[in-house]
């Protein structure tokens, strides 16, 4: 056995079969990252001209030392001990050569199965052995952590299915679909944006992330050459919001008509006559909220037919979609856009023979004083599972050295920024 470099080819080629497969395996996120800072080997275990495992490592040099980390790493079978044992014993020789000190890793493998609700669906923690067999084999275990301290959220929402669209859509939550109705109602419509509208996207996601501009516009170069990267936005057309309030007041306005004409009778049954009393006071919220988006519409009609209300960058790869990141307008929060948003772009590619829809982060606390508790409500509502992956792990090379760069930067866990 021995550690090989492959050709970005010959690693996609690996990748793409492998069951742990992740965009962040790729030769693209290679090729990303190595614009800002990265320098990224494609490393295989050769036994006898068969590869057995293989690995993205981005490596940087931090006050004079290099450092090393594996994305959704490694692409191996995590279930075989001696196949890990042997892959790590050569790749610390490998690396150790190159003097890195360090490599650290967060794998796809999931630590255990969980319902929509968080809530284990079964007894047996398959992710713990691996665990422990990582550790026993050198590599020091970040922990069971619940927030967003790793690299890579260790705590995703995830939607897996072969349903057809309206299938799908069905499956969601009564509030998500209600809402998505309502932002169709509302003049919310949904386009494809081209490298032209970046920017335009930059801005509203700009204050989320510690990226720059450059990393979006390199991102989609790269990954949208291999047709990997899509940008989506929701706007409100005001002329048609203003025309379906419109429409909703006239019709709400009618049968408050008859609702206020049926109150005027004498009923006799006191059941029948609260009933009635409590539509019309129904009806009447509907018709004040009415008037205020005629009032609202009225006014941004005016203003510009087309106002952009959210963004989502999303990349494809196999039969996955990766949310990336998106962006809101909260002044236009009770649009949905997002909602509406997050369905279209799960409607197009499930069409497209899509089966697996990554919400991206979450956190391990579903309690409601948790200040994160409405993003786990939103991905929720699209009947996603919680999906809690085994965690950070790092191999040291070198003791001596990686005890010097830890004393002198406690906080290197910064220095990877996180998607």
């Amino acid at each position: 056995m021995a550690i090989i470099e492959l050709s970005k080819k010959e690693f996609d080629e690996y990748a793409f079969k492998h069951q742990y497969r992740s965009f962040y395996q790729t030769s693209q996120y290679g090729t990303l990252m190595s614009k800002h800072g990265y320098s990224p080997m494609y490393l295989a275990l050769d036994e006898g001209g068969t590869i057995r495992a293989a690995a993205l490592i981005l490596v940087k040099t931090q006050i004079g030392v290099k450092v090393g980390y594996s994305p959704r790493g490694f692409l191996i079978d995590f279930n075989d001990y001696q196949l890990v044992a042997d892959f790590t014993h050569h790749l610390k020789d490998y690396l150790s050569k190159l003097n890195v000190v360090s490599v650290v890793i967060d794998p796809h493998v999931t630590h255990l199965e969980r319902d929509k609700n968080g809530k284990p669906t079964e007894s047996r923690q398959r992710g713990v052995n691996i665990s422990e067999s990582l550790k026993r084999i050198g590599y020091q275990h970040g922990g069971f952590n619940l927030y967003f301290e790793n690299l890579k959220p260790r705590w995703n929402m995830v939607l897996k299915t072969e349903a057809s669209p309206i299938e799908v859509f069905n499956s969601f939550e009564k509030q998500t679909r209600t809402k998505i109705r309502n932002s169709l109602r509302k003049g919310v419509e949904i386009y494809k944006g081209d490298k032209n509208d970046l920017r335009m996207f930059y801005q509203m996601i700009n204050k989320k992330h510690t990226r720059k501009y450059n990393y979006y516009l390199d991102m989609y170069d790269i990954f949208g050459r291999f047709n990997m990267f899509d940008v989506y936005f929701a706007r409100i057309n005001t002329e048609v919001f203003l025309k379906n309030s419109k429409l909703l007041y006239e019709y709400e306005l009618q049968k408050n008509h008859k609702l206020a004409e049926s109150l005027q009778r004498t009923i006799r049954n006191p059941k029948e006559k609260a009933r009635l009393v409590n539509r019309k006071m129904e009806s009447d919220k509907l018709l004040n909220s009415y008037k205020n988006d005629i009032v609202f519409g009225t006014k941004l009609y005016r203003d510009s037919k087309y106002i952009i209300v959210a963004s989502n960058a999303i990349i494809k790869y196999g039969n996955e979609i990766f949310f990336l990141i998106d962006g809101i307008n909260f002044k236009f929060k009770n649009f949905n856009a997002n909602h509406l948003l997050k369905w279209k772009i799960i409607e197009e590619y499930r069409k497209q023979g899509y089966t697996k829809f990554h919400f991206n982060g979450i956190t391990g606390d579903f309690t409601t004083r948790n200040k994160y508790n409405g993003l786990f409500i939103f991905k929720k509502g699209f009947n996603t599972k919680v999906t809690e992956y085994i965690g950070e792990y790092t191999l040291i090379v070198n003791k001596a050295k990686y005890g010097l760069y830890k004393s002198f930067k406690p906080l290197t866990k910064l220095s990877f920024k996180k998607e």
